[in-house]
């Protein structure tokens, strides 16, 4: 089964074993839920508690109600199972889109190379030509994208 990488373990909450996990997920409602399995490590973990903290999820998983016994896996990353999702129609994973031809207008203009996390602010792109940075979007009136500073 593959794996994606769905959130970073950024602490420990608590003496009871709570790890705070924040998430990269866009199906949190799917991932964190009591009975689900996160993949930390090596190891194949079940969620036993779940709840919503300050922007972040406070998860204990079973046999693992103790701070001693949780603290290595502060900093490490948090992985999922891509099978347990569930996808509306017209929904998809970020990953699967890479490759994928884009068509603007019926007119191919290229493949998608990577994605930008839509936190992320951009300072540099390049596109078929190089753009400066700032509050703009690329202008290029070959794929009709016009400038959004004003």
């Amino acid at each position: 089964m593959e794996k994606l990488k769905i959130g970073k373990i950024t602490g420990t909450h608590a003496l009871k074993g709570e790890l705070k996990i924040k998430s990269f997920s866009d199906f949190n409602d799917q991932r964190f839920v009591v009975g689900h399995h996160l993949i930390v490590g090596n190891q194949d973990l079940i969620i036993q508690t779940v709840r919503f903290h300050k922007g972040q999820y406070l998860i204990s998983f079973q046999g693992y109600q103790d701070i001693n016994l949780v603290e290595k896996y502060v900093g490490l990353d948090v992985y999922g199972y891509k099978d347990d999702i569930v996808l509306e129609e017209d929904e998809y994973f970020y990953g699967d889109l890479i490759g994928c031809q884009v068509f603007w207008d019926d007119k191919d203009i290229g493949q998608v190379k990577f994605l930008l996390n839509r936190t992320e602010q951009v300072q540099h792109l390049r596109l078929n030509r190089y753009v400066q940075s700032g509050n703009r979007f690329v202008t290029d009136n070959d794929i009709g994208v016009q400038d959004q500073s004003s």
